[in-house]
């Protein structure tokens, strides 16, 4: 039997679990999208009820949202096993499922603010991951996605198949059904914040 890609990358993830809380990756690039996505959200969405984190690893964004809305229910999902260990150990206080952005184990309209940080990249069919997004959402719910982000041309050159312009990312989002209310540059050069209403 061939190994997927997906399998791959899932398989990369589940071994870098042991080791992803003292990665130099956590300071010098996922602590600032952490921060800038927090604050982004947290100057749109004032008290959610829930807050979703999509391919969430080891729950550390969910550790610092709950320093913002400390009484809104965490949830986190993500496909490599040994993250999500890893995640229900360090983040008691969240709820963590084993799963892909395009099956998200959730009901419908249940989710007041989704986010994703740095992500976006790994999923398999990222339209179909933005659809399930905007499925368990609430009506008025937000998704806030940072991920990488280069000009059509860029995109063209390099073969990128998984990273999209500005305005690629706008219409994935509107084709799930959900309306942009900004997109702005979050934390470094080349990645993008892209906020959705439903």
């Amino acid at each position: 039997m061939t190994t997927t890609h997906r399998e791959k990358d899932i398989g990369r993830f589940d071994q870098w679990s042991k080791t992803y809380e003292d990665s130099w990756m956590q300071r010098a690039l996922f602590d600032k999208a952490h921060q800038a996505a927090l604050a982004l959200a947290a100057g749109i969405i004032h008290q959610p009820a829930s807050v979703l984190d999509v391919g969430c690893g080891t729950g550390r964004l969910l550790r610092r949202a709950r320093i913002y809305w400390p009484e809104a229910q965490l949830i986190g999902v993500d496909p490599a096993n040994g993250m999500i260990e890893t995640a229900k150990r360090l983040t008691p206080n969240a709820t963590f499922f084993t799963g892909m952005a395009e099956a998200l184990p959730l009901q419908d309209a249940s989710v007041d603010l989704a986010l994703s940080t740095i992500s976006f990249h790994h999923w398999q069919n990222q339209q179909a991951g933005i659809r399930e997004i905007a499925r368990v959402l609430r009506p008025g719910g937000y998704f806030l996605l940072v991920d990488m982000s280069f000009p059509d041309w860029l995109v063209g050159v390099l073969h990128l198949k998984r990273v999209h312009s500005l305005t690629r990312l706008q219409a994935l989002f509107n084709q799930a059904g959900l309306q942009v209310q900004t997109q702005q540059k979050a934390a470094w050069r080349g990645w993008l914040a892209t906020v959705g209403k439903k």
